[in-house]
């Protein structure tokens, strides 16, 4: 599971490592140069010609790190530097000053024609990084502009250009294909409304001090694969269903026993030992036919759920899906929020009786998961501006 730090704690990151490691500043960059250009060899061949536009901050010395690290494996490279507003840091000067003496760099700092790029087959986006403070304007928007303009493979590196890590942008943004970030991944990288802006996006871990990741508070965080492997747990040698739970699903309707039976199959699928599954009479033979590992519970009314069963003696319950919101299954899912005290699972037409039954939401059980698709969670909760006032509703 990794944190997702926000852009402050980033910084404060890096000066952690650089403090405590110890490192100088200019080898870390050195080291995410390193980083970035491996990920780049396995995927850019080495015919490609390459362009990469750099900012003239940290995010523009890694840039030129990078350019140097490439025309050393045989490279085709191009390298312009975006003279704008934004000082020099310490680190772009020492990289570019040994940039220098192995080519020339082009320089841009007056409008330019969107074609200054066009015999490029790679660019990479190293302008102006995590730091950004207020939308790209002036020349920065402009070469942003040319870039996004062009049919070359667009790279960024750590960040897209113009997008802000923790909150909603707006303005010029590179259009990314592929976005190569250092050591964690950003909040905005998660959300649907910037995958235009970061494409596919890739972790390059560049040693950054553990012990600070570990004690720095956060409220987001990223589960991947290595994740999740850590908290499957083995199965004993003389285990047996019964050491597994005994969940009962609530799902299904008239018309809807597929969304029923897509979800038992889930369930079991999962790994718990055993399964009722409560349905309307209308969905007894799909469900005896589609899941027979599933013990089947039959509501008195034939096409909805209408009928609470006995519910205490199960390890959890999940309810929803297919379901329908007539009234009565509104009060027989009334009924089983007010007996049942474990956490559940709530989705589909379970979120939709919320949504029209606000006062049912303070029945449900304390680490419970609800599972809404956008539409459902707006039933819950409103309309949002963006994917950010989303994530704080």
């Amino acid at each position: 599971m990794l944190k997702i730090l926000s852009a402050p704690q980033v910084r404060e990151l890096d000066k952690y490592t650089i403090e405590n490691e110890p490192i100088a500043p200019i080898n870390l960059m050195e080291r995410a140069c390193h980083a970035f250009v491996n990920w780049f060899v396995q995927q850019v061949q080495m015919e490609k010609k390459i362009g990469i536009v750099c900012g003239t901050g940290n995010n523009g010395g890694d840039g030129l790190g990078i350019a140097r690290l490439l025309l050393e494996r045989g490279y085709n490279v191009k390298v312009w530097v975006v003279r704008g507003e934004m000082n020099e840091t310490d680190s772009f000067k020492t990289n570019f000053k040994r940039l220098n003496e192995i080519v020339p760099i082009g320089e841009i700092s007056k409008p330019t024609d969107r074609g200054l790029f066009h015999d490029r087959d790679v660019l990479v986006d190293a302008i102006l990084g995590s730091g950004l403070s207020r939308q790209p304007e002036g020349i920065y928007a402009q070469v942003i502009t040319c870039v996004n303009q062009t049919e070359a493979m667009r790279i960024a590196v750590d960040i897209p250009s113009g997008l802000f890590a923790d909150a909603p942008s707006q303005g010029e943004i590179v259009h990314a294909h592929h976005t190569v970030s250092f050591q964690l991944p950003k909040l905005a990288f998660l959300f649907a409304e910037n995958n235009k802006y970061v494409g596919d996006w890739y972790r390059a871990d560049i040693g950054l001090s553990k012990e600070f990741m570990r004690s720095a508070p956060v409220q987001n965080f990223y589960i991947d694969i290595k994740g999740i492997k850590k908290i499957i747990k083995p199965r004993a040698k003389f285990s047996h269903k019964g050491t597994y739970g005994h969940a009962l699903l609530i799902a299904g309707s008239f018309g809807k026993m597929g969304a029923c039976i897509l979800t038992a199959r889930a369930a079991l699928r999962a790994g718990l030992g055993l399964l009722t599954v409560h349905i309307p009479s209308c969905g007894y033979n799909a469900i005896q036919t589609a899941v027979p590992e599933a013990t089947a519970s039959i509501d008195a009314e034939a096409t909805y759920f209408a009928n609470t069963p006995e519910v205490l003696n199960y390890s959890t319950i999940g309810i929803g899906p297919g379901l329908g919101t007539d009234s009565a299954t509104v009060n027989a899912f009334a009924k089983i929020l007010k007996q049942f005290k474990r956490p559940m699972v709530i989705d589909a037409d379970g979120l939709n009786i919320l949504a029209q039954n606000k006062e049912l939401l303070e029945l449900i059980p304390v680490e419970s998961i609800l599972t809404p698709h956008p539409k459902e969670f707006e039933r819950l909760v409103g309309a949002w501006k963006n994917e950010f006032d989303r994530w704080w509703c």
